[in-house]
């Protein structure tokens, strides 16, 4: 196997979206990960027959996380992308084997995949344990539910639980109203980026979870905005009631899926039920884009208690419908073994 750098953005995405990778391998998402401070690494992994070139077994886009002490280690969001229907075991073998050359090679203390593989359909753990790989636990979302949008929209609607419907239809005789972020003018388009900053603060505080800083934001969608990108595209929708934003939601646009990335909400005017009207917009506009899925980007388990932290934010997105995916997780090759054990028991001391 022999790795290759690529520079072409359309073969770089060509081969992402005709083999099943998501938005986190795109070029375009090396493009904000570099805008946000960090080096971005795109590899082609060739196989080679008689010292010609035989096929393309897999990519992936590799980012480079700073460590304190100056160290770092590398990550291949929802990645390796593998060549081929399904996710091949040889060909993530041979994937797995030229992430960690990588990372060799860049002096990091260890490599993370992510291999968006279906847990044990596609991959299993001991075929992920079996490549040396350790169990790393979550970094993107290891279940989700996604909508098939290739439906029409009365049966969308049919098949969201009961109560859904009703706060989409109660949030429309309220008079709710769903924007896009006005792009045509920079003073206003800023000033939209800062309402929904405004409504992440406040979410935040209420519900007691962590969120990016805001320049992450803020730079996502600058590098990512619709009039600056083609296959990568990230808006952002607002929802006013009486012309107060009173709910807002980023949603990617990739292939044939829109994924929802980050949402806010006053508790101002909660029965109005706004960010059921976002997400039911969300997903039309995405349906009129002739995208075929919307992915909500993170639940539950399924056999998580009453007690799990994402119970409330799973029984809102599970209401829309769809099916339940899960994939592998995250997994860690030590390419420094000390300096990964102290970064180990660093993370149980927090």
């Amino acid at each position: 196997m022999s790795l290759a750098v690529i520079n072409n953005q359309v073969e770089w995405n060509r081969f992402v979206l005709e083999n099943g990778g998501g938005f986190l391998q795109s070029w375009e998402w090396g493009l904000f990960q570099e805008a946000l401070g960090r080096r971005a690494y795109r590899y082609r992994v060739d196989s080679s027959q008689d010292g010609a070139l035989k096929e393309t077994v897999g990519q992936f886009l590799l980012i480079e996380h700073a460590m304190p002490f100056g160290r770092r280690y590398v990550y291949t969001p929802l990645g390796p992308v593998v060549a081929g229907a399904g996710y091949q075991r040889d060909a993530f073998r041979a994937c797995a084997v030229t992430v960690v050359q990588a990372a060799q090679r860049l002096g990091a203390v260890f490599a993370r995949i992510e291999p968006p593989a279906l847990a044990g359909e596609q991959l299993t753990v001991q075929d992920v344990r079996r490549a040396g790989f350790r169990d790393a636990g979550q970094v993107q979302p290891r279940h989700t539910t996604i909508v098939d949008l290739t439906q029409d929209e009365e049966q969308l609607l049919k098949n969201m639980k009961q109560k859904t419907r009703y706060n989409i239809r109660l949030a429309q005789k309220k008079g709710v109203t769903v924007r896009s972020a006005d792009l045509s003018n920079a003073h206003t388009y800023k000033e939209d980026v800062s309402r929904f900053w405004q409504l992440m603060t406040e979410t935040t505080e209420r519900d007691q979870f962590h969120a990016h800083e805001q320049s992450y934001y803020e730079k996502m969608l600058e590098v990512l905005s619709p009039r600056k990108q083609r296959d990568l595209k990230v808006q952002l929708l607002i929802a006013e009631y009486s012309g107060e934003p009173v709910a807002a939601a980023l949603v990617a646009h990739f292939g044939d899926t829109a994924t929802y990335l980050h949402g806010a909400s006053s508790s101002r005017h909660k029965s109005v039920m706004a960010p059921y009207m976002l997400q039911w917009t969300a997903m039309q506009e995405a349906k009129q884009a002739g995208l075929r899925q919307y992915d909500f980007w993170g639940v539950a388990p399924e056999d998580a208690g009453d007690k799990h932290p994402w119970v409330g934010i799973t029984r809102f997105k599970m209401g829309f419908g769809g099916q339940r995916v899960s994939y592998i997780g995250a997994w860690d090759y030590p390419t420094s073994k000390p300096w990964y054990g102290l970064y180990r028991l660093a993370r149980r001391l927090r």
